[in-house]
């Protein structure tokens, strides 16, 4: 059984939920994590019984990420048994506080990016040479931008750095690294509603759901399908990044 970890995974309709399921529908073990307990864990429920697990992290404490690296050893019984890495932990709100924009940046960077560094820096040796992957979940924002997000826009286009970066490290042991780049993602489960406009406003007629995400996470994940893939990121957006503005 391949075994993935994935970061980020409380929110019960948001991105790291969504592949956490979508990986365990493909026969995955699947360990869970997030700073926060989780909501709604019944949802995981109809796993097979031990294919799914779930550890309190703050992925910028080293200490905890060990503590999350003894998890997965004992769950998987020790060696180089971790196949995926999913680095989807991340601040939800993507402006900085306006009170104290300094402490907000460091937060941003902090959980954003150096978290992303830390798990994969802490569970490398934990991955499987030739049949493994990392893949980074970063956003559009790394490529454009509103005001006032600096320190999220930052954060995820480090993590752009970072994944040819660790794409170069890691090659050695046939470790892939890839990002991938969310646009409009409807997190909320439909609580809140979207309208047709906003719909419209994407190439696709709609507003992204997690499965866009999770199935490409799932994509990049297996050697069979994208061996060859490694150092590179992937948008899925709607194609708003590509749309062209003009003034009214």
């Amino acid at each position: 059984m391949r075994t993935a970890v994935v970061s980020g995974t409380a929110r019960p309709h948001g991105i790291g939920r969504g592949i956490v399921r979508t990986l365990l529908s493909k026969g995955y073990r699947v360990i869970g994590c997030d700073v926060n307990p989780e909501e709604s864990p019944d949802d995981t429920a109809a796993a097979p019984a031990g294919a799914y697990s779930f550890v309190r992290v703050d992925v910028r404490r080293k200490e905890d990420v060990e503590a999350l690296r003894r998890h997965v050893e004992h769950v998987t019984g020790g060696g180089q048994k971790l196949n995926v890495l999913v680095n989807n932990a991340g601040l939800a709100t993507p402006c900085l506080d306006a009170a104290d924009p300094v402490a907000s940046w460091h937060d941003f960077i902090g959980v954003n990016l150096t978290g992303a560094f830390l798990m994969s820096h802490v569970l490398q040796p934990l991955l499987e040479p030739g049949a493994s992957s990392i893949i980074h979940i970063s956003s559009t924002r790394a490529l454009q931008s509103e005001p006032g997000c600096e320190g999220y826009a930052a954060a995820k286009a480090g993590l752009l750095g970072l994944t040819h970066a660790q794409a170069a490290s890691l090659a050695p042991q046939r470790t892939r690294v890839n990002a991938v780049l969310p646009g409009w993602i409807d997190v909320t489960g439909g609580a809140d509603p979207i309208t047709t406009e906003q719909h419209q406003w994407q190439w696709t007629g709609r507003v992204g759901r997690p499965t866009d995400v999770s199935e490409l996470v799932a994509f990049l994940a297996d050697e069979r399908l994208s061996g060859y893939i490694t150092g590179q990121h992937f948008v899925a957006d709607g194609g708003v990044t590509k749309r062209m503005h003009y003034p009214e």
